[in-house]
Order: C-alpha cells, then sequence, then structure tokens
C-alpha cells in the first residue's frame, strides 16, 4: 500500500487545523498488523510456560528462578524502558520504532533456545523485555492517530484481541513443537541436530516476528498526529506527565493500579496455569498446551472483540465510566472463577471455571486503553502508557509471578501446593482490582469531562 493510497485526505483543510482521519480499511488493516505483532509478543513471552519440566530438568531451576524467568527477566528492562520508549514514540517515526522493538525481541526469543545455563537463558529473557517495550506505547498511540474516538474502543478490542491470540498461541504451538520436536531433530538435523525440544520451541516461536517486521516496513505508514496543542508536539514532556498525575492523582490511581492489580492476576494464569494442570492433576505438558491453548483462543478472541462493542453500546447510553465498568467485570472473574479454577479437585472441574474467566479476561486491556484515551491529552499518550507498562512490569509481571513461585516452594510445599498459592493471588488481586476502580469512578468521570471540555 502506499501512502497516498492510505491517506487520501490528509491534507490540512484550511476550516480545520487538524489533519482527516485516514481511510478507515486501511486503518483496519494496520490495526490487524498491530494485533498480530502483539499475538507474537504474548508468544514469545509466553511460550516458556509449557517448558517448566525439560528447562528445570536441563538447566537445573527451581520454582522460584522459573517465576524470575516469567517475571523479573523480562520486566527487569521492560520496565526501565518503558517511560524513555513512551516519550520517543510521542515526538519520533513510530513505526521504525516498532520495526526495531519487533526484529529485536524476535531473535532474542530464539535465543532463549540457545542458552546452556540459568545466566544466560535470564539474559535472553531480558533482551525479549528491551525489544517488547515499544510495542505498547507505540501501538495505542498509532491507533489513537487512525481511528476518530467513536472507533477507538473497538480498534482497541481488536488489539487486545492480539494477547488472547498470543497466549492461545503459545500453549498450542508450544505443545505442537514439542510433540514434533523428536520429528524435526531427526528429520532436518541440519537445523536442529543436537538440539533439545525445548530449544527449538523457543526458536520457532521467535521466527515469525522477522517476517511480520518485513511487512510492516514494506506496508505500516506513519499517521500525521493530531490532537496537538502549541509546541506541545515537538518537546518531551516529563514534567507534563508528573503535573498531570498530580492533579488528576485518584483517577489515574484507580485507572493504572487497578489494571495491573488484575494484571497480575493475568500473568499467573498464563505462567503458572500450565503447572496446575501438570503438576496437581497429572496432565502432560503437551495435553496440556493443547488443551488451553484450543479453549483460550476462540473464547478469548471473541471476548476481546466484543470488549470493545460493550464499550461503545455503554457509551451510547450515556455511561460515561463505561470503561471502568467492564474492567471491574474482568477483576470480578478473576476473584470468583480463577480462584475456584485453582482449588478445583479435578481437571475437568478447574477447565470449566478456567473457560468462564477466559470470557472477561481480556476485557481489562480494552477497557484501560480505551479508558486513558478519555482523561489523557494527545501529546502525552504515549508516556502514559509507558508509566502503566513500568507499573505492569514491576508489580504484574515481577512480583505476582515470583511470589507464586516463592509460596509453592516454600509455604505450600504439598504436592498439590500450587493450588493454594495462585487461590490466595487470584482472590487477593481479582478483589483488590475491583475495589481501586470502584473507588475511582467520580475521579475518572471528572477528569474526562475535563479533557473533553478543554
Amino acid at each position: 500500500m502506499r501512502g497516498g493510497e492510505a491517506f487520501p485526505d490528509t491534507e490540512m483543510s484550511p476550516e480545520i487545523a487538524e489533519p482527516r482521519w485516514p481511510r478507515l480499511s486501511y486503518a483496519w488493516y494496520v490495526a490487524t498488523l498491530l494485533t498480530v505483532a502483539y499475538a507474537i509478543a504474548i508468544l514469545d513471552r509466553a511460550s516458556i510456560a509449557l517448558l517448566i519440566q525439560p528447562l528445570q530438568a536441563s538447566l537445573h531451576i527451581s520454582d522460584t528462578q522459573f517465576g524470575y524467568l516469567q517475571g523479573l527477566a523480562f520486566s527487569l528492562i521492560y520496565s526501565f524502558l518503558g517511560l524513555p520508549v513512551g516519550m520517543i514514540s510521542d515526538r519520533h517515526h513510530r513505526v521504525r520504532i516498532l520495526i526495531v522493538g519487533l526484529v529485536l525481541w524476535s531473535l532474542s526469543t530464539m535465543a532463549c533456545g540457545l542458552a546452556g545455563s540459568f545466566a544466560e537463558l535470564f539474559v535472553a529473557r531480558m533482551m525479549v523485555g528491551v525489544g517488547e517495550a515499544v510495542l505498547v506505547p507505540v501501538a495505542t498511540s498509532l491507533i489513537a492517530d487512525y481511528f476518530p474516538p467513536s472507533v477507538r474502543p473497538k480498534a482497541y478490542g481488536l488489539f487486545v484481541a492480539g494477547s488472547a491470540a498470543g497466549t492461545g498461541a503459545a500453549f498450542v504451538l508450544s505443545g505442537v513443537f514439542l510433540a514434533s520436536a523428536a520429528y524435526l531433530t531427526a528429520n532436518m538435523a541440519g537445523l536442529f541436530g543436537g538440539m533439545e525440544h525445548w530449544q527449538i520451541v523457543f526458536v520457532l516461536c521467535g521466527a515469525p516476528g522477522v517476517a511480520l517486521a518485513l511487512l510492516i516496513a514494506l506496508t505500516m505508514r506513519e499517521p500525521p498526529r493530531r490532537e496537538r496543542q502549541g509546541d506541545e508536539a515537538g518537546r518531551f514532556s516529563l514534567a507534563e506527565v508528573g503535573a498531570l498525575l498530580r492533579r488528576r492523582p485518584v483517577a489515574f490511581a484507580g485507572l493504572i493500579g487497578g489494571a495491573v492489580i488484575n494484571l497480575t492476576c493475568v500473568y499467573a494464569i498464563i505462567g503458572w496455569f500450565p503447572a496446575l494442570f501438570i503438576r496437581v492433576h497429572g496432565w502432560s505438558a503437551q495435553d496440556t498446551g493443547w488443551t488451553l491453548g484450543l479453549v483460550m483462543l476462540p473464547i478469548s478472541l471473541v471476548a476481546a472483540l466484543s470488549s470493545g462493542w460493550v464499550i461503545a453500546a455503554l457509551k451510547q447510553r450515556g455511561l460515561d465510566a463505561a470503561p471502568l465498568w467492564i474492567m471491574i467485570a474482568s477483576a470480578l472473574s478473576m476473584a470468583i472463577f480463577c480462584t475456584a479454577a485453582s482449588l478445583a479437585p479435578t481437571g475437568r472441574m478447574a477447565m470449566v471455571f478456567y473457560i468462564l474467566n477466559t470470557c472477561f479476561t481480556n476485557w481489562t486491556m480494552t477497557g484501560f486503553y480505551a479508558a486513558l484515551v478519555q482523561i489523557t491529552p494527545g501529546h502525552l499518550r504515549g508516556q502514559m502508557v509507558a508509566v502503566q507498562s513500568i507499573a505492569n512490569a514491576l508489580v504484574a509481571m515481577t512480583a505476582g509471578n515470583a511470589a507464586v513461585g516463592y509460596m509453592s516452594q516454600y509455604i505450600f510445599t504439598a504436592h498439590d501446593g500450587l493450588r493454594w498459592s495462585l487461590g490466595i493471588l487470584f482472590f487477593t488481586c481479582g478483589s483488590g482490582s475491583a475495589i481501586l476502580l470502584l473507588w475511582s469512578r467520580r475521579a475518572f468521570r471528572a477528569a474526562a469531562n475535563e479533557l473533553a471540555i478543554a
């Protein structure tokens, strides 16, 4: 697609000092590419979850170390780079930034398959975090400039569907790759000879990102930036971010805090639910991956896509805080259904509750992106997304996964101790997220109204 075809109406109107919106069909094409990038990011991030047994056998790592590999290794650099990347994305060419990040995290995922020790795998996971730090700030900023406000929640819903697709793909493909690893090493010895099965999984998971980066470079165009004021477009604005947080502390604390606490549950699902079915219920790694992935993929995709339409419908009925309400629904689902899934006496019963929760899992981030746009000026959105990403990396990715690993290793040490570690986490974090979001509703409405009339 050529730039002229993608942006037929982006010239400045003499009456309106702002570019018109790009063609909607091309905007949806871009949103689809961003969604696929998100799916690949989650695939590369989450594929390690199904590899707990072969990794522990090969590299002799403990549950606590495995929690670090899923959380701290990824989030350490991810959180450090979040705000600088957000600031850069608010003033520089976002598509080029996305391409660089996509290539970097894909190659780093493949490098995980070359690790020979816990330390080497830790470093490779850190580099995955370096690359993925660019995705959410850049993508949310691009969507805001590609879609008018009435359509944005639906576009964010599509984008969040990438998370669902990536998680499902991580479970399914990891199981498929594990099952086919013996064939690959025997019949493609030039590529995979001498590699362990878990190493092949990492290599195969990282490869699609390089191809997508090429497609984005050839077909995605940088959209005109909009919603600028004065000279705000040309400068870093960290002081403005601080001023905005100080002016509306309850609105942003509730929104960001509620999202982060709920995402602690999401990362626990990704990181530890496969181990729950393998350890507690005796399922094989391949069966666990196929079952969790095939169940999650269609349901969570429908849920993520529908969440944007739910927000739009609620807004049409005059509910300005609609994004917060779907986040609250997701939090309550974690507290009820995920706790029940963790404590269920059989694998089949656990799967029923897992399916019920999957209907709401991805509502949190659709609601968050839609809500953030309502209370954040356009020139600060990349940086505010980065603030959330930093909190997400430090708390949801790191503390949540590490806490489950620690409780399982040192507190609930019985064979089925993992279920109690997960149950405590889900009930505490799901309930806490819902309470925090309910507390911030009035402040959120005030902040949204202030920006709307500014």
